[in-house]
């Protein structure tokens, strides 16, 4: 099997399934003539959809809340539906609730979204009895949820193996990057903070990733077995190959590359990617060096070293080593807790206010779609509820993706209705559709509506489609799409008010990196310091990527938060360089006090607008830290000439 072809086959896995669970009920309510069948299909594939993956305990907490909440927003939804005034509120307290699960993470914010849309059309559905649409979506979802658990199960390690995989995946990519620069001689700084903010944040989100599904698939095993503790040496080993490449790549920009330097970046690359080939695929690759590294840097021969280590133990995941390689200990993942569900019911929060805008919304969107499309109505709505996203920009380019998706989707669902007569050959077409819907699904949103919507025509109208129906859909996506925009657009939440307090965080986490540098720390308070600092950069730099989705007048200071996140980094990275050069070199207070004195300034600069008098860096400096002068420097410099003032 072909890498590429490993790393899709959890998602066909998941499509196939979700197919099934949908189009076998859909084929039985158009066969034997019972269109409340059509509600065992919708619970299937919004359970599917609510699926998160990883690890056994996590998804079946998620998919039993799931058949729970969905099961009485369908309940509470058919209750209501006799009444426009009852469902119109039932609805908005449902839609309040789900998009108050954002803060507990992504999948909760997904789910949330798959019990919105449940209940909006639970709240359309006035012919169907009650207990009886609930009693049948029910069976839906845990029709899902046996196929996902029981007849059609993951392997037991795939979901660590999985985003393993992807880590040194993206480590690839980030040499690729790092030894393209140095073969063209590259001198100029904003070329290597290009692939510093490009590349590092994949590989960070990744570690993160995997570093909570090893936590979870830990969490739920006893005792050790081979191939969960060697691919959580491999997560491990990976986590420190990262750090190295960041002073790696800080140390080729001050100097010119050697052909050893370019041979060990070659020998890295393919190391990493035999590591992610032998993780997905489970097949001996025929890459092996035997040849001692020749590059002149220390870094740079560790680096191979380590990585050809890594190499040996993904061929053997099956054999424990006399003694784990890895010497990180296991990360700390903080998950979301009573304490962030608490927070968010504050008025000041922006999950509470985005709940509030999204709520508003469906009642607008419910009783648009009444007057609009009355035998449709709540397609109006989910559309509204599926593009509305927290911040302007994102739903700017929902609302486009969506509509050139159903659009094209509605030409699929003609083409079926005029094709295909019979309930058999109407859902033979829609097994394709409804997997790869699936798989396009993390991939490309536009994707994913284009093969959804014929699914969803045919499960959502009891299976009797017709060209009038297909047109409608088009019409009703383009009213929910306008009601999403105008939502977003009053009262929108501005990046531009949160960014500087993620500038803020990221001066906080590189000063305590400095701090705890300068104080002598182990290798794992080490490890914890920079996995803090790469988090804030990460949160940052997605505040300003939002932030420029916005209108261009709220675009002020863009220019500085950039110089300032690439400088902060400059120090982080430079940090680490020294860190892992292991080389002697004596760090005097005096510039531990200017390193931070310089953050101190930028923050307060980014904070409130004062500035602070500009100082001398500190004299007779080692060598060694003059590029963390340097940039200790620049960030101060950036604090005291420009206008990143909240």
């Amino acid at each position: 099997m072909s890498p590429r072809l490993a790393a899709l086959l959890p998602d066909l896995v998941k499509g196939v399934r979700a197919a099934i669970a949908t189009v076998v009920p859909f084929f039985l309510a158009r066969a034997l003539d019972r269109p409340e069948l059509a509600w065992v299909a919708l619970g299937g594939w919004l359970a599917s959809l609510a699926d998160p993956g990883g690890a056994g305990r996590t998804r079946a907490i998620a998919l039993v809340a799931f058949l729970l909440s969905g099961t009485s927003a369908v309940l509470l939804g058919t209750l209501a539906a006799p009444s426009p005034i009852a469902s119109v509120i039932v609805v908005a307290a449902i839609v309040f609730g789900a998009s108050l699960a954002r803060v507990l993470g992504g999948a909760a914010a997904a789910m949330g979204t798959m019990i919105s849309i449940a209940a909006a059309i639970a709240a359309e559905a006035t012919r169907s009895p009650p207990l009886v649409a609930a009693g049948w979506f029910a069976l839906g979802a845990v029709w899902a949820i046996a196929l996902a658990s029981i007849v059609w199960p993951v392997w037991p390690h795939m979901p660590l193996r999985g985003p393993t995989a992807r880590v040194y995946d993206e480590l690839a990519q980030y040499v690729d990057a790092i030894a393209e620069l140095a073969r063209r001689g590259e001198r100029d700084p904003a070329a290597w903070s290009a692939v510093a903010r490009e590349r590092q944040r994949p590989v960070r989100a990744a570690l993160e990733t995997a570093s909570t599904a090893m936590v979870e698939l830990r969490a739920r095993r006893f005792g050790v077995s081979a191939v969960g503790a060697n691919t959580r040496t491999l997560l491990g080993e990976a986590e420190a190959e990262f750090f190295k490449l960041i002073g790696y790549a800080d140390e080729l920009e001050g100097r010119p590359a050697t052909d050893g330097d370019l041979a060990a970046l070659t020998e890295l690359a393919a190391s990493y990617r035999e590591t992610r080939d032998q993780l997905l695929t489970r097949r001996a690759g025929t890459w092996r060096p035997d040849s001692a590294p020749t590059a002149p840097s220390r870094l740079a021969r560790e680096l191979v070293v380590t990585s050809r280590l890594v190499v040996d133990v993904s061929r053997d995941l099956d054999v424990l080593p006399t003694a784990e390689a890895s010497h990180l200990a296991t990360p700390h993942v903080v998950h979301p807790n009573a304490t962030a569900a608490r927070d968010a019911l504050s008025w000041r929060s922006p999950a509470f206010h985005h709940a509030v805008r999204v709520t508003l919304t469906v009642i607008a969107a419910l009783l648009v779609g009444r007057f609009a499309s009355p035998k449709h109505a709540q397609w109006v709505s989910i559309t509204a509820l599926a593009v509305l996203q927290p911040y302007l920009g994102p739903t700017l380019v929902r609302v486009g993706e969506r509509v050139v998706g159903t659009i094209a989707g509605c030409m699929i669902a003609i083409g079926l209705i005029m094709t295909f007569a019979s309930p058999a050959a109407t859902a033979a077409a829609m097994f394709p559709l409804a997997v790869i819907a699936v798989v396009t699904r993390p991939r490309s949103y536009r994707l994913f509506v284009l093969f959804l919507t014929p699914v969803f025509l045919l499960v959502a109208d009891r299976g009797s489609p017709t060209f009038e129906t297909a047109f409608v859909r088009m019409l009703d996506v383009a009213i929910g799409g306008a009601i999403a925009l105008v939502a977003s657009i009053i009262r929108p939440s501005w990046e531009r008010a949160r960014l500087p307090d993620a500038v803020c965080d990221v001066l906080d986490a590189v000063g305590a990196y400095v701090t705890t540098a300068f104080a002598g720390a182990d290798r794992a308070q080490l490890a914890a310091a920079r996995r803090k600092v790469g988090i804030a950069l990460e949160t940052a730099e997605a505040s300003l990527e939002r932030m420029l989705a916005e209108p261009r007048r709220l675009q002020h200071g863009a220019a500085d938060a950039v110089m300032l996140l690439t400088y902060t980094r400059r120090i982080a990275a430079a940090l680490t360089a020294l860190g892992e050069s292991h080389r002697h070199v004596e760090l005097a207070p005096e510039l531990r006090a200017y390193v931070l004195a310089e953050l101190a300034a930028a923050k307060q600069f980014v904070a409130t607008g004062e500035r602070t008098p500009a100082r001398e860096p500190p004299a007779g400096v080692d060598p060694a830290l003059a590029r963390l002068v340097h940039h200790a420097e620049l960030v101060g410099r950036v604090a005291t000439s420009h206008m990143l003032a909240a």
